[in-house]
């Protein structure tokens, strides 16, 4: 007779595992939700790996409404808007929809498929977040480390802040120093080196802990940090702690891993009325943690199936709560959201933006923008639903997209509630 519990724990560990098997696998297996090809069988398995395998490629008899009407608008309105797109939904704790659209470069029949690999931008300030987090587990780090305590060649204008800045104050953007300072020699590629040492000759706008400025320079220092702490670079902590255990088998970092991948998306951007492909441009992978990650929505099914608590392996619940925390408030405009009624407070946490929406709270977002590509990630982690939108232009329908789907959350949710119901979780809010 089969053992009822040592079936269900074979079809989580399975289910855990799938995103992690070989390229040439996952073209033959998708996951629940996805269509698996007739001749796609598991004949040949041992019958207990075969029936929960079975059962786990077995798309819901049911998707939700919302998850529908969200695909629909992502299919009809701002996928022929834009070269190509990616887009990754879960609900229920699943992967629903895994889709690519339109093409990898204007001009060409190469198609956006669910391996083809984008630019992360700013979303990789989250991979950052993770990898200071696995060090914080292994107590090799404490959230309020000090950067001086860390990096003796780092300096500050005022000494005496300078001492206070954490490693929390790097992640949540609150080390007192203008927002987005040296930002623009970046992008004038000047060395991150470089840029790092006219940090002492900043004055700062507030005491550390106190106020929030968004930061792409002073956020990269946490690379330094890992490094120093762990011995290894921060790119290969990174993959060695992070992507390889999560299966992100095409995540990477840099454009060189970029190009080693065939299966790329080219930028675009918008020129004379119509999308121009460009050469990449290469100066934020110089600041890796702050935007240096390369990843295809397939690698992002397992990045936000972690987030979302389903790989407690790698990222326990309580680093997610740490990472997931609000810490520092902001308004509504830092965020990017735009003139939002239902947005009730706007947080940013440990590289993560969080906000309370209608009557839900902790939504857990971040995007990101370098030339000629967009991302977008939000979740909730009580809530079990999350959606990623990758696409290689610089279109701003990106932000509207995040606010559309968790606007067609709401509307769902609402509909299926009875007036009694709606006021007795109206008053828990």
């Amino acid at each position: 007779m089969l053992n009822t519990k040592y079936f269900q724990r074979l079809k989580t560990i399975l289910a855990s595992s799938l995103l992690s098997l070989t390229p040439l696998t996952l073209h033959a297996f998708e996951l629940p939700g996805a269509n698996i090809a007739d001749n796609d069988r598991y004949d040949t398995l041992p019958p207990m790996i075969a029936e929960a395998l079975a059962q786990l490629s077995t798309p819901a008899s049911t998707t939700p409404a919302y998850i529908t009407e969200f695909e629909q608008y992502i299919a009809q309105t701002v996928a022929p808007s834009v070269p190509g797109a990616a887009l990754l939904v879960v609900a229920d704790g699943k992967v629903q929809v895994m889709n690519g659209y339109g093409v990898r470069k204007v001009g060409t029949h190469d198609p956006v498929t669910p391996d083809t690999v984008f630019r992360l931008a700013s979303v990789s300030k989250t991979i950052a977040s993770a990898a200071a987090g696995l060090l914080v587990q292994e107590n090799k780090l404490l959230w309020d480390s000090t950067v001086a305590s860390t990096l003796s060649n780092v300096s500050f204008k005022n000494a005496q802040y300078g001492k206070l800045i954490t490693v929390r104050d790097i992640l949540a953007h609150t080390t007192g120093l203008p927002a987005h300072a040296y930002t623009n020699l970046i992008e004038a590629r000047v060395p991150y080196e470089e840029a790092v040492k006219r940090l002492g000759t900043l004055d700062f706008i507030c005491p550390p802990h106190r106020c929030y400025g968004y930061q792409n320079v002073v956020f990269s220092l946490i690379g330094d940090i890992i490094y120093a702490k762990s011995g290894e670079s921060y790119e290969n902590f990174v993959v060695n702690n992070l992507f390889r255990p999560l299966g992100m088998n095409s995540a990477s970092f840099g454009l060189e891993a970029l190009e080693q991948n065939r299966n790329y998306a080219q930028p675009h951007v918008w020129r004379r009325g119509q999308w121009k492909n460009v050469e990449i441009n290469t100066n934020y992978y110089t600041v890796a943690p702050a935007a240096g990650a390369n990843a295809s929505i397939r690698d992002m099914a397992s990045w936000m199936l972690a987030h979302l608590g389903q790989r407690p392996d790698v990222l326990p619940a309580t680093t997610l709560d740490d990472m997931q925390a609000k810490i520092i408030k902001t308004s509504v405009a830092h965020s990017h959201y735009g003139a939002q009624k239902n947005m009730i407070d706007t947080y940013y946490g440990l590289g993560w933006r969080v906000f309370d929406f209608g009557a839900h709270k902790n939504f857990v977002h971040h995007g990101g923008w370098v030339q000629g590509y967009r991302a977008e990630m939000v979740f909730n982690r009580d809530l079990q639903i999350g959606m990623v939108f990758l696409t290689n232009s610089e279109t701003r329908l990106a932000r509207d997209v995040i606010l559309n789907f968790v606007n067609l959350y709401e509307k769902h949710r609402q509909s299926e509630m009875t007036p009694q119901l709606l006021r007795a979780d109206a008053k828990t809010h």
